[in-house]
């Protein structure tokens, strides 16, 4: 899963991509995933120093595959939710497959259908974006480099 959304983000928008490793079931996940997402809210002190040692991320990614509802259980455990809720850091929850839904999909700025669904979400298509700048620059070009008011 993780390859999956690491692939779907280089081949969109290659960008630096933090990972935070935390286990996504059992006793320890609730916590972990929570640490992690207290941890990169916490990198909005160090965002505005230059040379800080990790800079804060556009937007996080709290994902899973696909489970029964016993493996997903942890993403629906209220501690985590209101971590995620009070998160001043743009948070897309990606949990699970598209029938799937969590506790944290509803306090989640963004609710993806699947972690690839995720990326494509929190990244735009580079070769969209170059193409629709040089479609103007013709266009401008076209209109003899003429500003219209």
């Amino acid at each position: 899963m993780i390859r999956d959304i690491l692939h779907r983000i280089a081949e969109r928008w290659p960008c630096r991509v933090i990972v935070w490793p935390v286990v996504v079931q059992g006793d320890a996940a609730c916590g972990q995933i929570a640490n992690a997402v207290r941890g990169f809210d916490a990198l909005k002190e160090a965002a505005g120093t230059p040379g800080g040692p990790i800079p804060r991320p556009d937007v996080v990614i709290v994902a899973r595959g696909g489970g029964s509802v016993e493996d997903l259980w942890c993403f629906n455990d209220e501690g985590l939710a209101r971590t995620v809720a009070a998160a001043s850091i743009p948070i897309i929850s990606a949990v699970g497959h598209e029938t799937d839904t969590t506790l944290i999909d509803f306090v989640s700025d963004r609710r993806a259908p699947t972690p690839t669904g995720a990326a494509e979400i929190a990244t735009p298509v580079l070769a969209d974006l170059a193409y629709a700048v040089a479609d103007l620059d013709r266009r401008l070009a076209r209109a003899g480099g003429r500003i219209l008011e």
